[in-house]
């Protein structure tokens, strides 16, 4: 009988691997270009990999669920408003809300 023996090192690595907590992102945070602070104007927000905090004052909106197609994302949040944002380079993107209209040009904020 040939038996094969796992070198400890790498059954560590496999155990350590299989035992990690999902991540928390709905997607991977390389994918969502916009994530960071925003000056809009007439407000500046905020995205994480899971919520989207419309301005200084304002708590926290959990994002539910992300779409993106030809440089644009819609978000859809917990409070059922869907907004969508499309940058155009790494320091500009457009905010759009789908469910009030209203449309921002956003200057990524340095920092």
């Amino acid at each position: 009988m040939n038996r094969t023996v796992l070198p400890a090192a790498l059954f560590s690595a496999i155990v350590l691997t299989a035992c990690q907590a999902p991540p928390t992102s709905p997607r991977p945070t390389d994918q969502l270009p916009f994530m960071g602070t925003w000056d809009c104007g007439a407000t500046t927000m905020t995205f994480t990999p899971t919520s989207y905090i419309p301005s200084v004052d304002a708590a926290p909106i959990t994002i539910r669920s992300f779409s993106t197609q030809n440089r644009a994302t819609t978000m859809t949040l917990a409070d059922g408003a869907v907004i969508q944002v499309q940058w155009q380079n790494d320091n500009r993107m457009t905010w759009t809300s789908e469910t009030t209209g209203d449309s921002f040009d956003c200057a990524r904020v340095a920092g």
